[in-house]
């Protein structure tokens, strides 16, 4: 079935409703595991990246994570004090730090979905790759048009527990 051609109005108009469908999407999975976890969206990503990853150290995680360390913090001792990471230092090096997840931690992966990024990183994945690089193409042009200074990367939604 033929779709109708759109002026470039609606384009903009349809593009936006697309964005924001998309954004809501991913607010509306990160508060269900928030609610049902007591985690935010970057609690449970910078915990699930921790599972993976193994024992790291700050900086490891915030380049595994593609953020900027001091991103990392806030959100790192919030998960301290619920008591889901454990921080110890190197054994080689003292003044290193290493970050994993608690047992605490490691239970609540068993139980959590996976968070908020990792769905859309999974949404991006089914895709074609040439529907991918057509998206990474219009992103960057968007990306580029909106940018007026340096970005540091930070979660796709703030962390604000």
């Amino acid at each position: 079935m033929a779709t109708k051609a759109l002026c470039r109005e609606d384009l903009v108009a349809e593009s936006i409703q697309d964005l924001r469908r998309v954004v809501k999407a991913i607010e509306d999975y990160s508060r269900k595991v928030e609610h049902r976890f007591g985690l935010t969206g970057p609690q449970a990503w910078t915990l699930w990246e921790m599972g993976i990853g193994g024992p790291q150290s700050l900086k490891e995680l915030a380049a595994r994570m593609a953020m900027d360390p001091s991103t990392l913090v806030g959100v790192i001792d919030r998960l301290l004090v619920k008591g889901l990471v454990l921080k110890s230092k190197d054994g080689e090096d003292r003044r290193q730090v290493s970050l994993r997840p608690s047992a605490k931690g490691w239970d609540l992966l068993a139980e959590a979905p996976h968070p908020s990024q990792g769905c859309l990183r999974q949404g991006l994945e089914q895709m074609e790759t040439r529907d991918i690089q057509q998206l990474h193409r219009s992103m960057q042009l968007l990306v580029d048009v909106l940018e007026t200074g340096p970005f540091r990367p930070s979660f796709v939604f703030g962390e604000n527990k």
